[in-house]
């Protein structure tokens, strides 16, 4: 029975290990496969968005990064007074905006295919992208995922950012942050994209003087129906200063992306320990089962076995 039992792990995570290597093979030509990078939840333009296709190629923080920092020495080169501040919030508010439209990214099996499979079992949010490398993979990003791009593009550059939260009654939660500079913080909000012009012209005002203007505030919104944005900012809570804003989605799936490319070392690991622990009990088996009895045999000879010996004897 303990080596049917055995025999019966070995087939199981032989299979696990064979799955989860091949796996770990296809993820690494995942983004040059164009079978394993079908996205079945890929979001559509909508054609209204500041979107602009050209910028796919801005694909790491880093290229993102550089791209403002071009827009910005353009500027400060062609002469005049240049607001750092301002000016490059301004540039990367732009750039997100034009980078993206708005769709939730997630990844497919053919990314972290652990994450993919724990959060269908569990819950999908878990495999919504928060890692900005990952989002900057795709041309569409939420609220939450625009927002987090941007804030880490403006933390590098030195700058103290903090995520504000909204929950409405009747449209969900929305995501957006703040930046601090020149003594007070500045709102923005890449995904809803409200009137640039409007919010510049005023200073770049915190979101809780918008709140406090439902004029302004709809005004700088008024691509959307006014009863939906005075359901979404009203109400609205504000995050931790230069703290990552989804920390525990970012170390798990930091974690399900590591494993996604070992996990095969440990079922192999753990094959060869199973296999050992079935072949010293099959050598165990084997060694029981050819022992054979060997009868006692006397030195002496009693005459009560050979009672005419004595006669012939005497």
């Amino acid at each position: 029975m303990k080596k049917g039992i055995l025999i019966t792990v070995q087939i199981v995570v032989l299979i696990l290990f064979v799955f989860s290597f091949l796996a770990a093979i296809l993820q690494f030509t995942g983004s040059s496969n164009p079978l394993l990078r079908v996205d079945h939840n890929s979001a559509v333009y909508n054609n209204i968005e500041q979107y602009d296709p050209s910028l796919s190629r801005l694909n790491t923080l880093k290229k993102l990064g550089q791209y403002c920092d071009s827009i910005y020495a353009a500027k400060a080169f062609a002469g005049g007074p240049v607001e750092f501040e301002r000016t490059y919030t301004d540039i990367a508010s732009q750039a997100v905006r034009s980078r993206f439209f708005h769709g939730y990214s997630y990844y497919a099996v053919a990314d972290n295919y652990v994450s993919a499979f724990i959060s269908k079992l569990t819950m999908p949010g878990l495999n919504a992208l928060v890692i900005p490398n990952d989002i900057l993979r795709h041309d569409y990003a939420a609220c939450s995922q625009q927002s987090i791009v941007m804030m880490e593009v403006l933390k590098d550059k030195g700058f103290s950012t903090r995520k504000v939260t909204f929950v409405s009654k009747n449209h969900g939660g929305h995501f957006a942050f703040e930046v601090f500079y020149k003594g007070s913080w500045h709102f923005f909000d890449p995904n809803m994209e409200p009137d640039n012009t409007l919010l510049n012209n005023l200073g770049r005002p915190g979101i809780d003087f918008l709140a406090r203007n439902p004029e302004i505030l709809t005004a700088a919104y008024h691509r959307y129906p006014k009863e939906t944005v005075l359901d979404i900012f009203p109400s609205y809570a504000y995050g931790p200063v230069n703290k990552f804003p989804a920390p525990r989605a970012l170390i798990f799936q930091k974690t399900t992306q590591f494993l996604s490319y070992s996990i095969w070392l440990f079922f192999l690991i753990l094959l060869i320990v199973v296999r050992r622990k079935y072949l010293r009990l099959v050598r165990k088996s084997f060694a029981e089962g050819s022992m054979v009895a060997v009868p006692r045999i006397h030195s002496e000879v009693t005459p009560a076995i050979y009672p005419g010996y004595r006669a012939h004897g005497s």
